[in-house]
């Protein structure tokens, strides 16, 4: 055995290093343990044929925003391989998994087989949330689709390419949802929301919700809300959406009512699963088997506003847990903190963004929390080019501190929510807030900045 050194001074031994996934956590981490232990036998697992790419992309390469489907991939697998020195192995499913016997069932073209592993990382990510949709003939659905892979993306582009659909729906109330609305009325379909709510996805605050709603409305997306859907059928080439208030028929129909952790494969293996099945790890990202770690969107993580487990699947999350877990495997030692559930998307020229706790969120957590909405120019009132930014605060009114924030309004003034995110996780207080020095120019932002507003109007609501 070769001995290694970290930068730390650990001693560390040659290992044998196994990575499940091949795409944003699971190659973080395989770089990072490459850089710090370039030694070590490094081995990645992809069920697939594509890694590293850019998942969040792909509503816009089938928009046709994105003209090169090569647009979308950071690396090659020839770039993994000469380049980082990694053994990447793509059609190579892991089937189960032996955490004491620190062994692996693997699928591969050429057959099953058994491998050992010093040290594993589990990067599965997450598929398609379908339960509660029964999916009636034909057994493998020709048009009913999900959106989470880059063949899932190559098969909806195809069909619209080939098939030339007219009238399509999209199931869901999310982000992918809204994405998804707009890529296929840009692309001239007669487009529909089927939702089982009265508003959006209940991440979204109902006066955030009932703005996007109006927009929809505006750009001509047909919204069928509260319709619980019960089942899919295809029937010749239409797709029957059977619902409890009635059918509707479309050419094609995308499900995107969500994702849940890509871990079928541990519920035997003795992993300890959390929430809605995703890997309990702690701030090391290591699982219940110490030499067996999980990252990315098939790991739940740590909400740092209520301290609670929480499962929220974000790329950026997913990136900095890849390269945590690498970190510490290679020896290091790093910790993640959690999240603040900050997202940002957009519909047409309609930014939506949000970070922390909705006021249900906050009050069942315990908070004594107050919400408060205003709007705000994004600019100067007499610079052109400004628009409305549409505010939904959610303040601690024991302590004055944000616990969430959600906004719409111009795409250039979004990036703002990452403002309240860092005052969200570092406890800013109104107060606090009110004093920041932001920066102030006509072309950028009013003289009252709308969060700096924030923090002013959030002051009528903090007890004193």
């Amino acid at each position: 055995m070769i001995n290694i050194f970290t930068a730390n001074g650990v001693n560390v031994m040659s290992k044998t290093v196994i990575i499940i996934g091949g795409n944003g956590a699971g190659l973080s981490a395989a770089s990072q343990i490459k850089r710090l232990q370039p030694a070590w036998e490094m081995i990645v697992y992809e069920k697939g044929t594509h890694i590293s790419y850019a998942g969040c992309g792909m509503p816009y390469y089938i928009e046709g925003i994105i003209p090169r489907f090569a647009d979308l991939f950071e690396l090659t697998p020839e770039t993994v391989v000469k380049d980082r020195k990694i053994d990447l192995r793509l059609q190579h499913e892991v089937l189960a998994l032996n955490p004491e016997q620190k062994e692996l069932m693997v699928r591969t073209p050429a057959g099953t087989e058994t491998v050992r592993f010093d040290t594993l990382l589990i990067a599965t990510g997450a598929v398609p949330i379908l339960e509660g949709i029964r999916l009636g003939p034909p057994a493998q659905p020709r048009r009913v689709f999900t959106l989470k892979s880059m063949d899932d993306m190559q098969e909806i582009a195809k069909f619209l390419d080939v098939q030339k659909p007219s009238r399509c729906a999209v199931i869901g109330g999310g982000y992918i949802a809204a994405e998804m609305l707009e890529a296929f009325k840009t692309r001239g379909l007669e487009t529909h929301l089927v939702h089982r709510r009265d508003q959006l996805a209940n991440t979204f605050e109902p006066e955030i919700s009932a703005l996007i709603l109006q927009r929809m409305t505006k750009e001509g997306i047909v919204l069928n809300l509260q319709r619980a859907v019960q089942e899919l059928l295809e029937e010749g080439d239409k797709v029957v959406v059977r619902t409890d208030s009635g059918d509707l028929f479309y050419d094609f129909v995308l499900i995107a009512t969500g994702v849940q952790p890509n871990t079928a494969f541990l519920r035997q293996s003795g992993i300890e699963l959390g929430i809605k099945g995703a890997v309990v790890v702690n701030k090391s990202l290591q699982t219940n088997h110490p030499h067996i770690y999980a990252a990315g969107d098939c790991a739940q993580t740590t909400s740092i506003i209520t301290g609670r487990p929480v499962y929220v699947p974000l790329a950026p999350k997913a990136n900095k847990e890849g390269y945590t877990a690498g970190t510490n495997i290679a020896g290091g030692r790093d910790e993640f903190p959690g999240i603040v559930e900050t997202a940002v998307t957009k519909f047409f020229d309609m930014g939506i963004a949000r970070t922390g706790l909705t006021l249900d969120g906050a009050l069942q957590h315990g908070f004594n929390a107050a919400k408060y909405t205003f709007s705000a120019r994004s600019k100067a009132r007499y610079y052109p080019g400004g628009g409305e930014v549409y505010s939904a605060i959610v303040v601690n009114k024991d302590d004055g501190r944000f616990l969430g924030a959600q906004l719409t309004g111009p795409l250039d003034s979004m990036k703002r929510i990452d403002v309240y995110a860092v005052m969200i996780q570092q406890g800013v207080t109104v107060d606090e807030a009110f004093k920041l020095d932001l920066a102030y120019s006509p072309p950028f932002a009013p003289l009252y900045d709308p969060v700096i507003l924030a923090a002013r109007l959030g002051r009528n609501y903090v007890s004193r």
